[in-house]
């Protein structure tokens, strides 16, 4: 396992480490020194709102933690190592068309496409770089490509009805393919009830031939269809979702609850052993926020000696 910065020259910043230690020790010698012209120490306390001689230094190393960790975050730090991952890289496409409503899927067909997803995401393993994109009339970019499954699943929990009616196939997939950018293996995940309102189907498979894109398709729903939220009867388009999987050399899947999404991770997974790379600087950032708000709230609360 190796250790990267994306930005190294912000490591410098780590030299305000024992700066801050020599502040904070010189405080003592410096508060000493002023403390020598009272004789009332705790009236001293009271006027300056500090205490003098306290052994407790769980405020300083809180500090020291939170700068710390706020420089790795800058840094842009991540490990390197070789883990069996998956060949391809990945982009989400959820239809969020007001078809997808529909409730012959528990509560409806997009939460259960949703939480398919999610569950897709979390028995990926590590390495593996997913992008999410929704559409609807038009296409909506929520997460570019990133190995970070809480990132993915934040993207995935932002998935709602689109503004525009509709449901274009067609940007939904221009917008992945851009998402992958010089990428050679990637493949497109579309989890839809298939109808194909915006375009037509033989030039969304010219598209993804041209470009070399790998469509598998997922159809949501029920044959009987369910009732949407406009209270119309809309029924699943297997036809349209077989043709875009037959003809990219996807596979097509029909998903009838959220448990079938297993059989998609185990289809779909081709493991290869390769290094990969683990972006750590949004936890660093994530923990260098909940320990300043763990520092705010004990200066606020006055629990200025722990015990």
């Amino acid at each position: 396992m190796e250790l990267v910065f994306l930005y190294p020259k912000f490591l410098i910043l780590l030299l305000l480490v024992p700066f801050f230690i020599f502040i904070y020790f010189f405080s003592f010698i410096y508060n000493k020194k002023k403390a020598v012209v009272f004789s009332n120490f705790e009236a001293m306390e009271r006027f300056y709102d500090i205490e003098f001689f306290s052994k407790n230094f769980f405020a300083l190393y809180v500090n020291l933690a939170v700068l710390v960790l706020l420089i790795f975050a800058l840094s842009g730090t991540g490990v390197q190592f070789i883990a069996d991952t998956s060949v391809f890289s990945y982009v989400i496409a959820v239809d969020s068309s007001s078809s997808m409503s529909s409730d012959d899927l528990y509560p409806n067909r997009l939460e259960a496409a949703r939480s398919g997803a999610k569950k897709f995401v979390e028995l990926l393993p590590i390495g593996v770089e997913v992008g999410v994109v929704e559409f609807s009339g038009d296409a909506r970019v929520l997460q570019v490509l990133d190995s970070s499954k809480f990132k993915i699943n934040m993207a995935l929990d932002a998935v709602s009805y689109g503004e525009v009616q509709g449901t274009n196939v067609y940007n939904a997939l221009l917008a992945a393919d851009k998402l992958f950018d010089d990428r050679q293996m990637k493949a497109v995940i579309l989890i839809s009830d298939g109808q194909l309102n915006v375009g037509d189907v033989p030039r969304i498979i010219k598209y993804i031939n041209r470009n070399k894109v790998i469509v598998n398709t997922v159809a949501v729903g029920s044959e009987e269809g369910g009732v949407t939220g406009f209270n119309t009867i809309s029924e699943v388009d297997e036809d349209v979702l077989k043709a875009l999987a037959f003809n990219s050399g996807g596979e097509f899947f029909r998903v009838r609850d959220v448990e079938d999404f297993d059989l998609l991770f185990d289809s779909l997974m081709n493991e290869m052993s390769r290094e990969v790379s683990v972006d750590l600087s949004f936890y660093f950032l994530m923990g260098a926020i909940l320990m300043f708000t763990l520092l705010w709230v004990l200066h606020n609360l006055r629990f200025k000696v722990l015990p």
